[in-house]
């Protein structure tokens, strides 16, 4: 009995402390360290055990505990906080501030050390590529901004000559060559390429997919114009690519996708090295190869099949008849053993390899210097195929060579190197910068599978078409300092930069770009005696088959340059702290080109901030560009298509003879005027908002005039001249033909929370709604006839209408213990198309279209396998969206069946799963 009400009485003990123990309550506040106000929604768990809450709006919450030894207070935007229980029942907590996206320190738009995104009078994005890349089904850089970026657009072109081959970007709608890209704050080289079609025609941009997304931290787009600041470009604004600096970290990559027809894969690896040098200074590396595989026209397997005359009928320039049918022309093609698939051309991507290979450095020196480097080099090889050159195009064909025609393609062996050396600390209370960056990009042109038709059953069927090249080298120096007593803060900037810009044209092999039928004219001549004698008067073809390698003429030796510039500047920048409240800041700029002289531009900005809630901010600046060496210097030759004829056509360079006799100016800077303002708010934390109205006026904007036609009998001689020596029919020139404005409204929202159970959440949102409009038209004296070809409509729809007036982006992700979810969808306005049928004077015809607005909704879900290796999977476009199909103009020669047009999004995939698998090692 004894041990029975032993056993009793312990077993109540035990029952009476357990129960004591489920009754002990812990409350507390918890508050932001830097002003103690209450911070809402903070997760607080018991360490180790499930006991959770989050606190109220006073920032007070209540949580029960067992045996709990530690809570552990965590919110987004500050550091975690680990705190011992002890006997304690109430407890309060301050939080510090974290550096993480919210308060992310900027460098592009402000030259002081201390300026974030939130407190920058001009709107910045700072976007974690990082975090991005881990849970988004596209593989690039310009894809992976391409969805998250309202301003940002890039289009994925294929079949497209050379612009297919890379994947320029644009700001707010306007031009690949009026956004500046800097690397680190530096500035970057362009890509040597002329864009030819699509949203670049005529332009140079920048290449960001020549630098591998594993080296990546983040990109900075500033939504601004920041001439004064960096220079030449930065009309629309700036983005800055940040390498990543870690020294002690590996981490690997790779993802792979395909489309829902099961061609196009795409693949992409990478791996990223952080490694130590000496006590504090560190060496990052990063390699990565991708590939990506041809792809027809998205949707059903019908959609862009072939199907006019093929192998007679003049298949170039008119349909079926009576004489020559369908069912005859199908009568042969079955007896070759092939069916209308054989003519099929690609879709949206090329077939191509890339491999990068770039690094990031710093070593600390004696007394706070610091020698850094960065830079890297890349090799694509992107083949891009055409229009099938059919067996009955008679003048494209050699039916001797090609029986059944053949699809032409251009290898573009694309070289990007650069190379950033650079010395920074503090002397004398002043932080300097001095630094060399150098970056060359070059194209090497293979034409395969091809023919000039003019030299008959002799042709080569590989040609060399030539190559070209451009190098940009700047030599930096900068410096800054903050004067905290002047008001509440002063930071001066001042510096100068000297930059030499090089372009170079190298003549292909002869039979790339030769007419094998010239044929020379002669007149009779006499001297002073009476005797006569033949004069060379010219020349003329005699027969009509079409001159150089099929696809892309190659560059003649009278095209090869090899030309530079050099450019000096010198630029200050303010920033004054009027009070706790006011900004105010300001900057100069003066450049002088060796080629055209000196351009001056400032810049001024302010914000002020009522509260955490609510501040406002402005800015105006005036911003310019200069003509790309390459503008000035570039001549092609290469096959159009109008209203589904082939057409040959010259682009003369701004120094060719015929420039000159037709009356177009020499090119000058583009210059321009922006306005902006806005507002930016937090009215609770860790929500964010933005919204920020802006114009830009642009006048003299350089593009490619329209074409004027050998038809044409009061053409000057040197520009007759020009078509007989190309063997074309038609020719544009690069000119400053006209004048734009652009006005839009931007916004920016991000919602960060943590739930009781652990989990985090983000809502991001953001919207861009802008429209360009155009303001003149500059016609040279002389040509007020042709002012419709100067300026056609075809290159004004492009300015105005080819990228979506609206585009927003939805975004939600969520994270739980191994687990990460991603949802977001992207709204494309509509954009409208048109194709040039003819070139008739003084105004051609045009066929218009206007693309249904879309939305592009991705998926993905990932899942920590171990500690250091996670799986996602995923799909791009879920709801295999298309948009609308391109309608061939009443009447055309178009003789393949509708395909789904890309002209909205960038690329016309279609739904496209993915899979990819990530690890980091420390």
């Amino acid at each position: 009995m004894k041990i029975k009400l032993l056993f009793i009485l312990l077993l109540s003990t035990v029952i009476y402390s357990k129960l004591s123990a489920q009754q002990r309550i812990i409350t507390g506040v918890v508050v932001a360290a830097e002003d103690q106000s209450p911070l809402p929604g903070v997760s607080v768990r018991i360490k180790g055990l499930d006991g959770s809450t989050v606190t109220d709006k006073d920032g007070v919450f209540k949580i029960s505990t067992k045996n709990g030894r530690f809570i552990e207070v965590s919110y987004i935007g500050y550091k975690t906080a680990t705190v011992e229980i002890g006997s304690a029942t109430k407890l309060n907590v301050s939080l510090e501030q974290a550096d993480n996206t919210l308060t992310e320190l900027q460098i592009v738009g402000s030259r002081n050390a201390n300026r974030t995104k939130l407190n920058s009078p001009v709107p910045v994005d700072v976007i974690d590529l990082k975090t991005l890349q881990q849970t988004s089904p596209q593989a690039s850089v310009t894809q992976l901004l391409q969805y998250v970026s309202p301003s940002f657009h890039s289009s994925v072109s294929g079949g497209g000559d050379a612009a297919s081959a890379t994947s320029t970007v644009q700001l707010k709608g306007l031009g690949v060559d009026q956004v500046l890209v800097l690397v680190n704050g530096k500035r970057r080289h362009k890509s040597s390429n002329i864009s030819w079609g699509g949203l670049g025609n005529g332009a140079t941009g920048y290449d960001l997919n020549a630098i591998p997304v594993g080296s990546i931290d983040r990109i900075e787009i500033l939504r601004d114009g920041a001439a004064a600041q960096y220079g030449s470009d930065a009309i629309a604004g700036v983005i800055n690519v940040v390498l990543k600096n870690t020294a002690d970290e590996i981490t690997a990559s790779t993802i792979e996708s395909i489309r829902r027809r099961g061609d196009g894969l795409t693949t992409r690896s990478n791996a990223n090295i952080g490694l130590k040098l000496g006590a504090k200074g560190f060496l990052n590396i990063t390699g990565e190869y991708a590939t990506q595989a041809v792809s027809l026209p998205s949707g059903n397997d019908s959609d862009g099949i072939y199907i006019g005359p093929a192998y007679g009928g003049g298949a170039n320039t008119r349909g079926f008849d009576q004489i020559y049918t369908k069912e005859i022309d199908d009568a042969i093609i079955a007896s070759r053993g092939i069916d209308r698939h054989f003519f099929d051309q690609r879709g949206s991507t090329n077939k191509s390899k890339d491999g990068l290979l770039s690094f990031n450095a710093g070593i600390p020196l004696k007394d706070g210097f610091e020698v850094y480097s960065f830079g890297g080099i890349s090799h694509r090889n992107s083949q891009f195929t055409a229009v099938y050159r059919l067996p009955g195009w008679t003048e494209r064909n050699n039916t001797f060579v090609y029986p059944d025609g053949f699809l032409p393609a251009m290898d573009n062996i694309i070289t990007d190197q650069s190379l950033a050396i650079g010395v920074k600390g503090k002397i004398s209370g002043w932080n300097f910068d001095v630094s060399n960056v150098y970056g060359r990009n070059a194209f090497d042109n293979i034409i395969s599978n091809t023919l000039n038709a003019s030299l008959g059953q002799k042709t080569p069927r590989t040609f060399n078409a030539g190559s070209y090249n451009a190098s940009q080298n700047s030599g930096s120096l900068d410096f800054s300092r903050k004067f905290d007593k002047v008001l509440k803060g002063l930071n001066v900037a001042f510096g100068g930069q000297y930059r030499v810009e090089t372009y170079q044209i190298i003549a292909g092999e002869e039979g790339s770009y030769s007419k094998a039928d010239l044929s020379t004219i002669y007149s009779i001549g006499y001297t002073t005696g009476g005797i006569p004698y033949f004069v060379a008067a010219g020349s003329t073809p005699l027969n009509g088959l079409s001159p150089g390698s099929q696809i892309h003429a190659g560059f003649r030796p009278s095209n090869e340059v090899n030309v530079k510039r050099s450019i000096s500047a010198a630029y200050a920048d303010l920033e004054l702290n009027v009070t706790d409240k006011w900004l105010l800041s300001g900057a100069v700029r003066v450049e002088n080109y060796s080629d055209f002289g000196s351009v001056t531009t400032y810049k001024a900005a302010t914000r002020y901030g009522f509260a955490k809630w609510l501040a406002v901010r402005g800015g105006y600046n005036t911003g310019f560009r200069a003509p790309d060496l390459a503008q000035f210097y570039y001549t092609e030759t290469s096959t159009t298509f109008q209203n589904g004829v082939a057409i040959d056509q010259v682009t003369a360079n701004n120094v060719n003879p015929a420039t000159k006799a037709l009356g177009i100016p020499s090119l000058q800077p583009e210059k321009s005027k922006g306005y902006s303002a806005g507002l930016t708010s937090q009215p609770i934390q860790n929500v964010e908002l933005t919204v920020d109205a802006y114009q830009i006026d642009i006048k003299d904007r350089v593009g490619n005039t329209g074409r004027f036609s050998a038809t044409d009998a009061n053409l000057p001689a040197d520009v007759r001249a020009l078509f007989v020596q190309t063997g074309t029919v038609q020719a544009k020139f690069f000119y400053n033909s006209f004048s734009t404005r652009t006005r839009g409204i931007e916004f920016t929202g991000s919602y960060r929370f943590l739930l009781p159970n652990g989990g985090n959440v983000a809502f991001l949102a953001g919207a861009n709604l802008q429209e360009t409009t155009l303001t003149k038209v500059n016609t040279p004296k002389g040509l007020e006839a042709y002012r419709y070809i100067i300026f056609d409509e075809s290159e004004e729809v492009r300015v105005t209408r080819s990228i979506p007036k609206t585009k927003i982006t939805l975004q939600g992700t969520y994270n739980i213990n191994k687990f990460n979810f991603l949802l977001r969808s992207v709204y494309f306005g509509s954009v409208l198309a048109v194709s040039q049928l003819n070139a008739n004077f003084p105004k051609p015809d045009y066929y218009y279209q206007t693309y249904s607005p879309i939305w592009i909704t991705d998926v993905s879900a990932g899942y920590r396998i171990t500690p250091l290796l996670q799986a996602t999977i995923g799909v791009n476009n879920l709801f295999n969206v298309l948009g609308d199909y391109s309608i061939p103009a009443p009447g055309s020669n178009i003789t393949r069946t509708n395909s789904p047009s890309a002209a909205q999004s960038g690329t016309s995939t279609g739904l496209q799963p993915f899979i990819r698998l990530s690890a980091t090692f420390n």
